[in-house]
């Protein structure tokens, strides 16, 4: 396969796009203000419930990465392919040892 200025753009966008997403679960407590709301959704019990469904976490990412971009589209695929690339980092690697560092502390 040749990589394009093009697919390399492709490339680079998913995993900014999905990087900027995974960020934005970090920072979920600052954005959700509503105190009732609060209650429900938090970036540490989100945190919590993909490290107990790592698999689950990963089909849903990729489920929605695909199809949102699909499979016909050569471009389309190497930005999923770069956003399979963060996901699957976060989920199995740096989350792990998040949580790992936070209990050593």
């Amino acid at each position: 396969m040749t990589f394009t200025p093009t697919t390399k753009g492709s490339f680079i966008a998913g995993i900014g796009l999905w990087l900027m997403l995974w960020l934005g679960l970090f920072k979920m407590d600052e954005i959700v203000q509503d105190t009732h709301l609060r209650r429900f959704v938090s970036s540490q019990g989100c945190v919590r419930w993909i490290s107990q469904h790592r698999s689950t976490t990963l089909l849903g990412t990729e489920l929605i990465n695909y199809g949102t971009h699909g499979i016909s589209n050569p471009d389309g695929v190497v930005f999923a392919i770069g956003g399979t690339i963060v996901n699957a980092l976060m989920i199995f690697c740096l989350l792990p040892l998040r949580s790992f560092l936070k209990r050593k502390s």
